[in-house]
């Protein structure tokens, strides 16, 4: 069920954080584009807001997010009410170009979000791996009110159950903690806004064209082009979707400094926020990419852009109220340990730089720093490999869930006459004050296209190459907008109506990228996990019947799977102490000493499946033992008499007991 309030809310803290922050710095004089422009520095405000009360071991409760976002702009109010001020609304009264420009991407905003929409709810399942353990971090705060870890038997170990929780910037699931507190069904509230997330990233993105451009008509058409591009994030429920949102407010606010130096505040903030929502890596290649831009600001202005540069580093220093706070839990070595990765030697050799063996390597610093440098460029994991022209020229509808591929034809074609032709007409006119957005759009193209192709070229500028092709899609949109125009102006010497090229060029790229982005996201999409090798319909089925039940009632699931429980909205405290204990030793326990653990800790429901029950059994407890004890328990469980009464099953696939 929709929830209004929830959304309503959600809109209402965006809002008033981004009131409160920017009523003192110069704003848009458009009506419409100043509200819209609040939600998106609101969203850049709320993760490292987040972090600071998390920090001061404030509760994260929705209430004192409402109190904090609306404080000021209530005292406002009362203020005009008490001077009797009357709103002036014959501006809104009036019809602007503006007005149908923020119309259009309003219309982007949500086709986008119904075509998300539409994908998430085909299925009643979480995808992959990434979204169930989203589910159990958002579900974590939403009940702890807290985003740091529990502390575990044995010290400050980190909680394998709780993998979005520290050491992980939390960011992301405490925005959906804080949604699923008024929303009771954690399901629907991860699908809804990590679509809707995504969504305004179009209108965010939008402001900050407007400005970078500083033209209104070219950045609808690469707020148009951006929206198509099918390498720009899928529904996928992960981390990504909010980070990358709140890149566009960043870089919104780094542009306005030259207007008003007073941005550079909320630039260091939202910069901050950039960096506790994600892991290290994607605000590592955002803030390469801010370096470009101030770069090449500092060099066609002649000038060093100091408040540019302060907004940056500061926010990476702000952000150290998290990272600074994990690296004093878990020591550096346990800190580095838990984000070091994989990295090739010159002689081709595995190298871990993790922990002791980073502490304890030899060769001197140079060698230490080259090693970190070659494991903050890493271009492996996850689906990263090397790309093929195909892989940028023809979209796919059958693509990668995470993260998409492929730009598609038109597109591709039109990005490539746009480089050649801004390097043949604008030459040395491209350091020029009024290129600048050509100029830094070229070298982010640069840096994402070489990123992308981190396991093609010798050498790696960005690490996980696979995740940087929705990085990829910012410089493509704005410089295929540019090869759009170019393409027109030339047509025009012919006596071909530009309208002509406009609408060629843009139904092509709907055809050649925007179809198939559509399909892939609006296909149902697997899953995998507690699921995988199983029957096809068992996740349907598990949906199914966890939707016949309340949300959050109380179900434990034999399997130590605790995750997918919560990702169907059910519960289970998948981070208690007591609750792991009890599951060390689970094959061990009877039928009445189960029915007592449940009914002491409130359960409700058992559901046993013999598949995902030995898969998963196995490792704990080994093959022989758990083919041995696990038939037995099963019987006992069925034979219990009054403790437990079978209320649901699904032939071949699991069984789900009322606990009496």
């Amino acid at each position: 069920m929709i929830n209004i309030i929830t959304i309503v809310l959600f809109f209402i803290y965006l809002w008033g954080l981004g009131f409160t922050a920017t009523y003192l710095v110069k704003k848009p004089e458009h009506f419409w584009e100043r509200q819209f422009l609040n939600l998106g520095i609101g969203l850049g405000i709320f993760p490292i807001l987040a972090i600071l009360l998390n920090f001061l071991h404030i509760p994260l409760d929705w209430k004192i997010f409402l109190l904090l976002s609306m404080a000021f702009p209530v005292y406002r109010i009362a203020r005009l009410i008490q001077k009797k001020t009357k709103p002036n609304f014959s501006a809104l009264l009036k019809f602007t170009k503006s007005d149908l420009a923020i119309l259009t991407v309003l219309a982007i905003v949500l086709a986008s979000l119904y075509m998300y929409t539409s994908g998430a709810f085909n299925y009643p399942y979480l995808e992959d791996e990434d979204p169930w353990g989203h589910a159990v971090g958002a579900k974590y705060v939403s009940v702890e009110k807290n985003a740091y870890d529990p502390v575990l038997e044995g010290g400050n170990k980190i909680d394998p159950a709780l993998s979005y929780i520290d050491p992980y910037p939390p960011a992301y699931d405490i925005l959906m903690g804080i949604m699923h507190q008024t929303s009771p069904d954690l399901n629907w509230t991860l699908k809804f806004f990590n679509a809707l997330l995504i969504s305004l990233g179009f209108l965010f993105f939008y402001l900050f064209a407007k400005g970078f451009i500083d033209n209104r008509n070219k950045a609808l058409l690469a707020t148009i082009i951006f929206a198509l591009i099918p390498a720009y994030l899928s529904h996928f429920i992960w981390a990504h979707s909010l980070v990358i949102t709140i890149f566009f407010p960043l870089l919104y606010a780094l542009q306005q400094i030259k207007e008003d130096k007073k941005w550079m505040y909320i630039a260091l903030i939202i910069t901050a926020s950039v960096w506790v929502s994600q892991n290290i890596e994607q605000p590592l290649k955002l803030s390469t990419m801010v370096l470009l831009y101030l770069i090449v600001v500092s060099i066609i202005n002649r000038k060093f852009f100091t408040q540019g540069f302060i907004a940056l580093g500061g926010g990476i220093a702000l952000s150290f109220l998290w990272w600074g706070v994990m690296i004093y839990k878990y020591t550096l070595g346990g800190f580095i340990d838990y984000f070091g990765s994989n990295v090739v030697n010159e002689e081709g050799a595995s190298v871990l730089v993790a922990g002791k063996e980073f502490a304890a390597s030899s060769g001197g610093l140079i060698n230490h720093l080259t090693s970190i440098l070659k494991t903050l460029t890493n271009p492996g994991g996850s689906a990263s490999r090397a790309y093929t022209f195909s892989d940028f020229f023809f979209a796919q509808a059958n693509n990668q869930i995470n993260n998409p591929i492929g730009i598609g034809i038109v597109a591709s074609l039109v990005v490539l006459f746009a480089v050649g032709y801004i390097l043949w007409k604008h030459k040395s006119a491209l350091v020029e004050e009024k290129n600048t957005w050509l100029c830094v759009s070229l070298l982010w193209l640069v840096f994402t296209f070489w990123g992308v192709n981190g396991m093609t070229f010798p050498v790696s500028v960005a690490k996980g190459a696979f995740r940087v092709w929705m990085l990829l899609a910012i410089p493509v949109a704005l410089i295929a907008t540019e090869g759009v125009y170019s393409a027109a102006a030339l047509a025009k010497k012919f006596k071909i109506p530009a309208i002509a090229i406009f609408s060629l060029l843009i139904v092509g790229m709907v055809l050649t990228s925007g179809y198939q982005k559509y399909q892939l996201n609006t296909a149902v999409w697997p899953t995998s996990g507690a699921f995988s090798g199983g029957h096809p319909a068992e996740p349907f089925e598990y949906g199914l019947w966890f939707r016949s039940i309340p949300a959050n009632t109380p179900v434990f699931l034999y399997t130590p799977r605790d995750k997918v429980v919560i990702g169907f909205g059910g519960y289970s405290c998948d981070w208690c102490q007591d609750l792991k204990d009890f599951r060390a030793n689970i094959l061990h326990t009877d039928a009445k000493q189960l029915h007592s653990f449940l009914k002491r800790e409130g359960y409700q429901y058992l559901i046993i499946n013999p598949r995902m029950d030995a898969k998963y059994l196995a490792g704990p407890f080994g093959e022989d033992e758990t083919e041995s004890l696990l038939p037995q328990r099963y019987n006992e469980i069925i034979n219990s008499g009054s403790l437990f009464t079978p209320v649901y099953q699904k032939e071949n696939l699991f069984l789900v007991f009322k606990v009496n």
